[in-house]
């Protein structure tokens, strides 16, 4: 049985090698000779499907150049949002001080960082290359092998420890009311 690792970005850079029948050495050359940065060794791993789980944003533009791909499709099947162009804030930013701007740049860097490990988070956007990654088994005896999987449903609620634990929280609450209401007695304020 053989395990071969595959992504669909792998599959679509690949593909578009392929088409133009260009090399992973070439690839590198000519996006060096356009100003990208793309080694040889990149370009193998990124078209081979050994790449690494978190892409390199300047390693996908140079990729997306050298095999005429839209660099947003490229983004997508890496798991990184969409490049929307430079952000430019509102007028109003120049009233803010230097630590509100700096505040601001923070929250910018952070959105960014998490943009960049889970693509834009909408429903239809990309999820990680993890995630996009896949194991293919191949079997040539047994067929479909180990890509089989029966499904078992989980046990009632009713059968879980959490289920019969008991609710410390809600005795707390009936003790703390018993407490408030014997407080409240009148015989107990004379």
């Amino acid at each position: 049985m053989k395990v071969i690792l595959v992504s669909e970005l792998s599959d679509r850079l690949a593909a578009a090698k392929n088409k133009l029948g260009i090399s992973t050495r070439k690839m590198s050359e000519l996006a060096q000779a356009n100003g990208y940065r793309l080694s040889n060794y990149s370009a193998t791993v990124y078209t081979n499907g050994s790449h690494p789980a978190t892409a390199d944003p300047a390693t996908l533009e140079a990729l997306a150049f050298v095999l005429r791909l839209p660099s947003n499709e490229v983004r997508r099947l890496a798991g990184i949002a969409p490049d929307l162009g430079e952000f430019e804030p509102d007028e109003s930013a120049n009233l803010l001080t230097r630590s509100q701007r700096s505040a601001v740049n923070e929250i910018i860097r952070q959105l960014a960082e998490a943009n960049t490990r889970a693509g834009d988070g909408s429903e239809h956007g990309a999820t990680s290359m993890n995630q996009k990654r896949k194991d293919l088994v191949v079997d040539e005896e047994n067929g479909a092998g180990d890509n089989v999987y029966s499904l078992v449903p989980p046990p009632p609620a009713s059968d879980t420890a959490a289920y019969r634990a008991p609710n410390r929280g809600k005795k707390q609450k009936d003790k703390q009311d018993e407490d408030a209401e014997g407080s409240q007695d009148p015989e107990d304020q004379e």
